[in-house]
């Protein structure tokens, strides 16, 4: 057990933990030790039926154990073994806590001669100290027996509590070299049993500490000579924390053919293979490379998640040609107006004015252009993983965030990784001054207001949410008291008719509730729905409908429809500069919705700061670190023609500015 590299200690990071005890190691015996040795035939047999039931895998119970003992005291009292068999009463007594019984048993042997059952009383002494609360002095007891162990039972007990002292202490590398000899010397009778315990202690371990361990036994297995078994039990926790945390740096460890990779069976191989693969851990820049994270497998944000990326792709100019002036494939021209209702046709004013900005290139005239995406399915727990994966593949600008929890993660994640993130909705928790941190959205809040601006009946009675799925934890379920409106309990978009030609909405009981007011969040094609189902009822009341729901719908005179407006959402202003690019991409595309246009906003800004990084791929720490910095710089400063403000760049704290208004559809009269 006492391990010195080739005649000198080694000094090198875990190897040297690995080995320091051995460096250190206490006093050994230049004698060797003196057996306690049975005074008669029927003694050594009795004695020896006591040891075999003590070290079965299946342990006889301590109370057989313990009637065994003390008959052997009553038969041979004077024998050359008592003094163990009051040892081995003294370790029944403490595998059962009972520390009186053991106290009495050790005071009866403390004085006995150096020997084997000197050494023994030793180890359950040691054992008494630890399980009283003093490891370290343990540790000090059973150091000088190392390699002194012969009583078979001894020597099981020895190796186990050296371990347990070690690991009690945290001196953690050298608890893992009392586990190797623990295992190796275990009988095949007893090795599943140790081995098992040996992985109980393993798991508690820190991920730091075994994977230096597992570096130092694979790099110098010469120096140390580790048994296999616990090289095993080390790579299979380190399975399991890979596995289970998304590490892909890890799984590539752990699979590295020169480092002496582990065969891994059955569906963890196949995850850690999977893991190891993936671009997850690794640090590059490659070209000019957007990545973008949607949840896309997730229903309630499945509508929200195409729209952003047709927004995102017809930024970037992916698939190559898509914005090419050219017909579209029912007939229409490219410059063909984007479909309307019918009060969208009324000519409006822009809640403000555009800002002047230069005029960008084509995005198909840059080949290094990229686009990477992922999905973390609308789940919190894959959120930073994905966000490792995107930067992996080499995207130097991130987006995100359609949700606000996901938001504030992935803002978080970017100030941690030095990666600029640019997320769609503003997080929870009010964004500070951050310099990888961007926020395109607007608030609920912000919106909220200007409708209540625009139509005060909003905030005199109870008004009735309309809300996309994804939103509904965000409403007060019995309804309550929101900013300046009093809700009702919301009702989802997705909602079903209760019988087949019922209207999908409870307009009934709304008209039973006195309700005349309705706050549409969702999609617009559910603000649509919603306002005709009221306008056929005859409801009388407003309606106002957020950026998400934002358009013109027709409608009843019974009824006022106010949308929330920003940029050029719903639709652009009379003579708005960027008009044309609205049209060409309703042409290509379909309508664009306040999604689209945040995606189209984030897909400009960020090409517009990765335009001039190198084309090729940095894998250099120092090199990635420069250019990840130079494309947030180029973030914070760049100008460009927006949809969903009339700003054409970022404010303070890199939080887009917008004005946001209301404007009202007119009625149809019939």
């Amino acid at each position: 057990m006492r391990r010195v590299a080739k005649g000198a200690c080694v000094t090198a990071l875990a190897g040297a933990a690995l080995a320091a005890w051995a460096c250190a190691g206490g006093p050994s015996s230049s004698s060797r030790p003196v057996p306690s040795l049975a005074s008669s035939p029927g003694a050594s047999a009795a004695f020896e039926a006591i040891r075999a039931a003590w070290n079965t895998p299946i342990r006889a119970v301590p109370q057989v154990l313990e009637v065994q003992l003390n008959s052997f005291l009553q038969r041979f009292p004077d024998d050359g073994l008592a003094p163990l068999a009051h040892v081995y009463l003294a370790l029944l007594a403490l595998e059962e806590n009972d520390m009186a019984k053991a106290n009495r048993e050790l005071e009866l042997t403390k004085n006995l001669p150096p020997g084997t059952a000197r050494d023994m009383w030793s180890v359950a002494a040691a054992r008494r100290l630890r399980l009283e609360g003093d490891p370290e002095l343990a540790l000090t007891v059973l150091r000088p027996l190392v390699g002194k162990t012969v009583d078979p039972v001894m020597r099981a007990v020895f190796e186990q509590e050296l371990a347990l002292a070690a690991f009690d202490t945290h001196r953690d590398y050298e608890a893992i070299s009392y586990m190797d000899v623990w295992l190796r010397a275990a009988s095949e009778e007893e090795k599943d049993l140790v081995r098992r315990r040996v992985a109980s202690l393993v798991e508690r371990l820190p991920r730091e500490t075994l994977v230096g361990a597992l570096q130092a036994m694979r790099t110098q297995r010469e120096s140390y000579g580790y048994g296999i078994e616990i090289e095993r039990i080390l790579a299979q926790r380190l399975v399991q924390i890979a596995t289970s945390s998304g590490d892909a740096a890890l799984a590539r460890m752990l699979l590295d053919e020169d480092a002496g990779a582990i065969v891994v069976a059955g569906e963890a191989g196949v995850e850690l293979g999977e893991l190891a693969t993936s671009a997850r851990g690794l640090n590059r820049v490659a070209g000019h490379t957007v990545g973008l994270l949607l949840p896309t497998e997730s229903p309630a944000l499945r509508d929200e998640s195409a729209d952003v990326l047709r927004g995102v792709m017809w930024a970037l100019g992916l698939p190559r040609g898509v914005r090419d002036a050219s017909p579209a494939r029912d007939g229409s021209t490219a410059n063909a107006s984007p479909k309307m209702d019918a009060g969208a046709a009324q000519p409006r004013q822009a809640c403000a004015q555009p800002e002047s900005a230069p005029e960008l290139d084509e995005p198909s005239g840059d080949p290094a252009l990229r686009l990477v995406t992922r999905d973390d399915a609308g789940s919190i727990d894959r959120t930073e993983v994905s966000l490792d994966e995107l930067a992996g593949e080499g995207a130097s600008v991130i987006v995100a965030g359609l949700d606000p929890q996901t938001a504030g993660r992935a803002l978080r994640w970017g100030e941690n990784h030095a990666v600029p993130v640019i997320v769609l909705v503003p997080p929870d928790d009010a964004p500070g001054t951050s310099a990888f941190s961007f926020v395109l959205g607007e608030s609920r809040s912000s919106v909220m207001d200007a409708l209540v601006r625009a139509a005060p009946a909003l905030g005199a009675s109870g008004v009735a949410p309309v809300v996309d799925a994804s939103e509904l934890a965000s409403f007060p379920p019995q309804g309550g008291r929101v900013g300046a409106l009093t809700l009702l309990p919301p009702v989802s978009c997705d909602i079903p008719p209760a019988r087949a030609g019922d209207p999908r909405f409870p307009v009934s009981q709304w008209d039973h509730d006195g309700a005349h007011g309705w706050l549409v969040s969702g999609a617009s094609d559910c603000a649509r729905d919603l306002v005709k189902e009221l306008s056929a009822s005859h409801a009388r009341g407003v309606v106002g409908l957020t950026l998400e729901a934002a358009s013109l719908p027709v409608h009843g005179p019974s009824l006022h429809v106010f949308s929330a407006s920003a940029g050029v959402v719903p639709v652009a202003a009379l003579g708005d500069v960027r008009d044309e690019s609205l049209r060409r991409f309703t042409a290509r595309l379909g309508t664009a919705t306040w999604w689209t246009a945040l995606g189209q906003d984030a897909g400009t800004l960020a090409r517009v700061a990765i335009r001039a990084l190198p084309t090729d791929t940095a894998a250099e720490a120092q090199a990635v670190t420069a250019r990840r910095a130079r494309a947030r710089d180029a973030l914070a400063t760049a100008k460009a023609p927006l949809w969903s403000t009339e700003a054409t760049g970022w404010g303070p704290s890199h939080v887009m500015p917008r004005t946001v208004c209301a404007i009202e559809a007119p009625a149809i009269l019939k």
